[in-house]
């Protein structure tokens, strides 16, 4: 095995063949072009063909290695439908995509330069089939969940006031739903796309329509599988939303305006890798065996000799930028499990969005963005040494118990950023970049950034007095079996994919039910209509302001997600929660300090936020959207072993619901149907090392 050094040597000689460029002319809207591909012809592969080097020269050897390729991949197929998706799964093929085929094109990234941001409010129309493909992102081929075929998934864009409407049609041997993630979906909780909470999932062969109406936000989002960890399997996507305002909210223009999705990426479909996460014994989450920028890598297949890996098609990815010029990237974490140290050599850069909301350009020179997060960063094109420069995204691999994984080189991808002196494609681009990385070192510790000094671009204070503060542990913990499961105080928990907790909620206040009306003007942990142990809800009957204190007690961080509702961050830090007053607030919050009046006015909202390690959070926000709605981990791997739990807003509201019939008729599937592809139930392992 080859060295990092002689690893990087090779790449730096290599050519630009291995680079996708990307680029949008900007009187077209939706028109793909060709792109500089590693040859004129590679996508239109019609075979697989394998590269093999050859030390035996007799025919026999020959074709006994074709015919052992090809066993290999059938083998491989065969595997995944059987052993891996699932023992209950229907007998179907899967589909092998020809080399190349299935990477959707850059430009489907890079938003409409033309699009009218005063135009009226429309209904935008999405046609999705949910299929598995075997595919090779990177060169190494493993099953995935795509969307029409293609990987990662198609780009929403829209304006605030437009009305959604996707037409699901699951071809997938497992069930799934897609939520939208921090998409508020105000009066639409039942498509909130959560399993097991508003929906049951969409079993094989069923279709379903979600349909809603974008209000009272805009920035960047993105849509993912919530069944078990189907995001790590390619079922993921872009979601933009524009505001009116939007040119007054960015305070910097920009020239060009473009997604750059960030995915820690496994080489094993995640249905397998959750089972050993959640056997007995297990406490450390899967390592990823890499990490991809917009779906797109190249590995070196020497050094995978263990997989079935063709890189002849795998390209890295490349934004063409004009130069002299402002463009924005806005950043979506979509992975499962990674953090990312994101960075542009020689190039500083203004962070203008957190989580959908603008904030006044704050300048750095690296960015740190949890699962989930999502930042916008403007760059500035105005370097006159070079026109190549390299963006480097590096997962944080010190926050995992085997930092040394994936190993030398996996774990950082690289994207080519290239100055144009037009808007028109580059073709004559012959070497990599030689830019100068930033010299300062590797973060050592998985925490958000120090998000104090932001302000937001619209002026939107906090509330100065909570109704009500609530504590919450989170931690993982092992159990019985050996078993390590996610907790947020003493629950852990577990979905109902047959009767989620939406429609347990509508149904037993529209039943007049006795434990229903007895808890309908209750405030509080309700362990009276839902089960503490596995299913911990908090409920308000109305409007009210509440603060969150959670306290990690874990090494590890844990970005902790609320659907339906963004959040102020009130702080966060290391150790154990100091208490209110170091916020200047008073006890339980109820009020700010003397001298403090002003000191929830400029604190930024955002949808995903961060305990780090052995530290705390404090949040605070209005429970003014009714619905059921999830709070949990977003490392997925965390949220699957039961590190979620739900608040009930509104109950008033909830009381005179009806849950549509076509979510009902969801749940009239078998629940063997239902449950492919979702995690496995505990007593699986119930009696585990017993007589053995």
């Amino acid at each position: 095995m080859s060295s990092y050094k002689e690893e990087l040597s090779s790449h730096e000689n290599d050519s630009l063949d291995d680079v996708e460029m990307q680029e949008r002319e900007s009187d077209s809207r939706g028109e793909q072009e060709d792109r500089l591909l590693p040859s004129e012809d590679s996508e239109d592969a019609g075979e697989l063909e394998y590269k093999v080097e050859w030390h035996m020269r007799t025919g026999w050897a020959i074709a006994f290695s074709i015919l052992a390729a090809g066993l290999t991949l059938i083998g491989l197929v065969l595997f995944t439908k059987f052993f891996i998706i699932g023992k209950r799964a229907a007998v179907e093929d899967l589909e092998v995509v020809e080399t190349g085929g299935f990477r959707r094109p850059a430009s489907d990234y890079i938003l409409d330069p033309s699009w009218n941001l005063n135009a009226a409010p429309t209904v935008r129309k999405y046609k999705w089939t949910v299929m598995d493909i075997v595919a090779n992102p990177d060169g190494v081929f493993r099953p995935m969940i795509t969307i029409n075929g293609k990987f990662p998934g198609p780009m929403i864009e829209c304006n605030e006031g437009d009305t959604i409407i996707v037409d699901i049609d699951n071809q997938s041997v497992n069930a799934t739903s897609i939520h939208f993630h921090g998409i508020y979906q105000n009066g639409t909780n039942h498509m909130d796309g959560t399993s097991g909470i508003t929906q049951c999932p969409i079993a094989p062969r069923r279709k379903f329509q979600y349909r809603f109406t974008v209000t009272g936000q805009s920035g960047t989002y993105y849509y993912h599988g919530h069944q078990a960890i189907q995001i790590s399997d390619g079922l993921y996507g872009p979601f933009v939303i524009h505001s009116r305002n939007e040119k007054k909210l960015q305070h910097i223009p920009y020239a060009s305006d473009r997604v750059v999705m960030l995915q820690d990426y496994y080489h094993d479909i995640s249905s397998r890798l959750l089972v050993s996460n959640l056997e007995p014994g297990n406490e450390s989450p899967p390592i990823p065996n890499g990490a991809l920028i917009n779906g797109l890598n190249k590995r070196d297949c020497s050094q995978l000799t263990e997989r079935l890996c063709d890189n002849r098609t795998a390209t890295l990815p490349a934004f063409d930028l004009t130069a002299n010029a402002h463009h924005r990237l806005r950043f979506i974490n979509a992975g499962a499990f990674a953090w990312f140290q994101v960075s542009v050599d020689q190039h500083e850069f203004a962070i203008t969005e957190a989580d959908g909301t603008d904030v006044v350009p704050t300048y750095d020179s690296r960015l740190m963005i949890a699962p989930a997060q999502r930042y916008s960063m403007v760059i500035n094109t105005n370097q006159t040494d070079t026109d190549l420069f390299w963006l480097r995204a590096r997962m944080v691999t010190h926050c995992w118990a085997e930092p040394d994984l994936p190993g030398p080189g996996a774990d950082e991808v690289k994207a080519v950023i290239h100055y144009s002196k037009s808007k028109k494609p580059q073709q004559d681009l012959l070497s990599q970049p030689a830019s100068r990385a930033w010299s300062q070192g590797m973060e050592m510790q998985c925490r958000d950034m120090n998000t104090t000094s932001w302000e937001p671009a619209s002026f939107e204070p906090a509330p100065s007095v909570a109704d009500y503060s609530y504590y919450l542990r989170a931690n993982l913990e092992i159990g019985d079996w050996r078993l390590q499961r996610g907790f947020f105080n003493t629950s852990t928990f577990r979905p109902n994919l047959r009767n989620p907790t939406l429609h347990r909620t509508v149904e037993g206040l529209a039943s007049q039910n006795e434990t229903f009306n007895v808890m309908r003007k209750f405030d509080g942990v309700n362990d009276k209509c839902y089960d503490k142990k596995n299913d911990f809800t908090i409920q308000h009957s109305g409007i009210e302001v509440v603060d969150l204190i959670i306290q990690n007690f874990d090494e590890g961080s844990h970005p902790m997600h609320l659907h339906g509702h963004k959040f102020w961050v009130l702080g966060q830090g290391h150790g154990m929660f100091p208490g209110y007053d170091t916020l200047g607030l008073q006890p339980e919050g109820k009020g700010t300090l003397g001298g403090q009046e002003h000191g929830l006015d400029r604190l930024i909202r955002r949808d995903v936020a961060t305990p780090e390690g052995f530290g705390w959070l404090a949040l605070r926000f209005v429970t003014d959207n009714p619905g059921v709605w999830a709070f949990h981990c977003h490392m997925a791997w965390h949220s699957e072993a039961g590190l979620l739990m739900q608040f009930v807003s509104r109950i008033n509201e909830l009381a005179i619901w009806q849950i549509p019939e076509e979510n009902q008729r969801l749940c009239e599937a078998d629940i063997e149907e239902l449950e492919k592809g979702a995690a496995p139930k505990d007593d699986e392992w119930f009696g585990f090392g017993i007589g053995g």
